[in-house]
């Protein structure tokens, strides 16, 4: 059934008393439902945020949480709701673990769908959070609602102390956490090659003549970066590394997928032919 359908049974089976009266008992539970998130919706603001300091004690916090996810506010009440939010977070810390989980979930919900530049400062401060639980809240946060050009030098600084390796991972996600970083001995902590090159590759959206300035310590990933964005204006810095590496197997692999990337048919077959002399 549609949300608004008739809920009356098909007319071959309107003569069992049964079926009539689940169809009945639907009817009532979704004119219910409807009543209750309705009552939520009539609700004034400040009432609203008031019922989301105490959201695990409230028997309507699913209908809560729809409407502060659904409705479009201003910044003045997005700021209001983050600050509803922290005090939520700081009142579930306290509860027994059993009730601590429903709660998570919907701050999780209500951050995800705010400004990135509000909900990124409430999520940060979690990063380091004692619960595993609300750690990757903020994290998946994050990941979801986007990072401030403020947060990659916190974000750093939470590396320093923890070593975890998602801290950097969320940078590479965000181009606009570059900002000012140093670059070079970023990469250096980075484990992984995929996350080195996409960190190469969030520096090349934020910042092309830094990016540039990595391709000599670091030339497969600024060469895969350059592939993944399909950036030809930088064909002349991939020849530079070509002539460099023209005897690293891996890095001709990989030069053949960007220049196929780039559209590059002239410098492809000069590959080729270079290829065809290493045989």
């Amino acid at each position: 059934m549609g949300k608004w359908d008739d809920f009356s049974p098909p007319e071959e089976l309107a003569n069992n008393p049964e079926i009539v009266a689940e169809y009945r008992r639907i009817a009532i539970f979704e004119i219910d439902r409807t009543i209750s998130l309705s009552e939520i919706r009539c609700l004034p603001f400040d009432n609203l945020l008031e019922r989301i300091e105490r959201l695990w004690e409230d028997s309507q916090a699913g209908e809560i949480v729809y409407r502060a996810c659904e409705e479009e506010l201003s910044d003045n009440q997005y700021y209001a709701l983050a600050e509803s939010i922290r005090r939520l977070a700081d009142a579930i810390d306290l509860l027994p673990s059993a009730q601590k989980a429903s709660p998570d979930r919907a701050i999780k919900r209500m951050l995800a769908r705010m400004p990135a530049q509000i909900a990124a400062p409430v999520a940060e401060q979690w990063l380091e959070h004692k619960r595993k639980f609300r750690r990757e809240v903020a994290y998946r946060v994050l990941r979801e609602c986007g990072l401030t050009a403020a947060s990659g030098p916190h974000l750093l600084d939470v590396f320093s102390r923890t070593g975890d390796q998602e801290c950097l991972k969320l940078i590479a996600r965000h181009p606009i956490a570059i900002g000012d970083l140093d670059m070079a001995p970023l990469l250096d902590k980075v484990d992984e090659y995929y996350w080195r090159m996409r960190l190469v590759q969030a520096t090349l959206i934020s910042d092309k003549a830094k990016a540039s300035a990595l391709a000599d310590s670091h030339p497969r990933e600024f060469l895969h970066s350059v592939g993944r964005l399909k950036d030809a204006t930088l064909m002349a810095k991939l020849r530079e590394l070509f002539e460099k590496h023209s005897e690293d197997l891996g890095f001709l692999s990989l030069y053949a997928w960007a220049l196929g990337q780039l559209g590059a048919h002239v410098e492809l077959a000069k590959l080729k032919n270079h290829v065809e002399k290493l045989r």
